[in-house]
C-alpha cells in the first residue's frame, strides 16, 4: 500500500476512527523518536539484554540450532544504508 493509498483510506474514516489513528500515530512517533535518541552503544546494550532474555531456559543445543538456522541462508539487504548510523 502506498502513502497515497493510505491517505485515501484515511479520508474515509469515521471521526472516532480518526482519533484512534491519531493516538496510535502519536504513540508510534514517541517510540521511534526515543529509539533514535539512543546512542549506538545504548541500542546494542538493549539488544544484548533482549538476547539474554531469549536465551533464558534454552540449552546450548537449542541455541546452536537457532544460530545455525539464522545462518543457513544469507539474504542480501535491499538497502544497506538502512542499517547504518
Amino acid at each position: 500500500m502506498t502513502l497515497q493509498e493510505m491517505i485515501k483510506a484515511i479520508d474515509l474514516l469515521h471521526p472516532d476512527e480518526l482519533r484512534q489513528l491519531r493516538s496510535y500515530i502519536d504513540q508510534r512517533e514517541s517510540a521511534v523518536r526515543h529509539a533514535y535518541e539512543l546512542s549506538p552503544e545504548e541500542r546494542i546494550q538493549r539488544m544484548d539484554a533482549a538476547v539474554e532474555v531469549i536465551r533464558e531456559g534454552m540449552t546450548q543445543a537449542e541455541l546452536d540450532e537457532m544460530i545455525e538456522a539464522m545462518n543457513a541462508e544469507y539474504i542480501e539487504p535491499f538497502d544497506e544504508e538502512l542499517w547504518k548510523d
